[in-house]
């Protein structure tokens, strides 16, 4: 039976004051929430590294080939070296400006077919392998520098250390293409800036961090030039001998300097992504259903979150 004894008028109806286990329980919950949120934020950074730094990169990649193929359809035809003889180098070649399309890379036994951009910054890295600018353009006699990332942005060197001896690594420009084959490949020290000195032949030295996910190594991987289809316009220059000036590379990483973009706008987006969580969480109590309020907040919120990871990921060293 229902007690439906009436409350007396003069009742002290005043909660009781929580007891101190009763508020380190509170607090712990509390910390416990904001331990998993933050959890689930770092795991999804994480994803973000691999999957959504090769989508943004991909569509790099797009941009960069359609302006390359544009070139290729307007340069000059080309002859192809007859081997065995010396494969042709060209000469003097005007320096292409930093982060303009320098080449296509094609190495087929790891399936890489991708534009190298001019220059090995942050910013060049991020939409494909960048050729050291202090180093010959490819055909060019002397040591051509190429890096790329390992783990992220694409990995287009993901596969390196499956590169063998006689491997082809082939290099296409808008005069001419150039096959070269694996003669080394080796592992050191990220301070080891020898593997980028000038070379008295036409040879090729691909860079990329070791082992994957760590930049606590270089995988370098050594080509030399074995035949070529030089355009005309170029050939014509005759093969050049002489020795490119000494690399001032300071190091073999795929990163040459930091990004010195601003963190401003990354603080912004990661405010806003907040105050848009926090909106979602306090709106799901007074607008019903609250799981619409969950869909739409949630949709927000993850788009703004994407957002504020891709303006991270422009800042932060890009190592591996």
């Amino acid at each position: 039976m229902t007690d439906l004894t009436p409350v007396p008028e003069d009742a002290d109806l005043t909660p009781l004051p929580s007891s101190p286990r009763d508020r380190i329980g509170q607090i712990a919950g509390i910390a416990g929430k904001v331990l998993i949120g933050a959890g689930v934020i770092v795991l999804l950074f994480a994803v973000f590294q691999v999957f959504g730094t090769g989508y943004i990169q991909s569509q790099h990649q797009s941009s960069l080939r359609s302006t390359f193929e544009k070139q290729l359809q307007a340069a000059p035809p080309t002859t192809t070296t007859v081997v065995p003889g010396p494969p042709t180098t060209v000469g003097t070649l005007p320096t292409p400006s930093t982060g303009s399309p320098t080449a296509i890379i094609e190495i087929p036994l790891i399936h890489v077919n991708q534009v190298v951009i001019q220059g090995t910054n942050d910013a060049q890295l991020q939409q494909g392998p960048g050729h050291y600018t202090n180093t010959p353009l490819p055909g060019q006699t002397g040591n051509v520098g190429i890096a790329g990332h390992r783990t992220t942005w694409g990995h287009p060197f993901y596969n390196l250390n499956q590169l063998k001896p006689g491997n082809k690594i082939i290099l296409v420009t808008t005069y001419g293409t150039f096959t070269y084959h694996v003669t080394t490949s080796q592992i050191v020290a990220p301070s080891d800036v020898a593997v980028l000195n000038p070379t008295p032949n036409a040879t090729v030295t691909l860079t990329t961090c070791n082992p994957r996910y760590s930049a606590a190594q270089r995988l370098v991987v050594s080509a030399a030039l074995f035949s070529s289809s030089t355009a005309t316009i170029a050939s014509s220059t005759t093969t050049t001998t002489s020795t490119p000036g000494k690399s001032t590379s300071t190091t073999t990483a795929p990163v040459q300097s930091s990004n010195s973009q601003s963190w401003v706008p990354s603080v912004l987006l990661g405010l806003l992504t907040a105050l848009l969580g926090a909106a979602t969480l306090i709106l799901k109590r007074r607008i019903k259903p609250a799981w619409a309020v969950y869909l739409v907040g949630g949709i927000v919120t993850f788009g703004a979150l994407m957002f504020f990871f891709g303006a991270i990921s422009q800042i932060l060293p890009s190592s591996i």
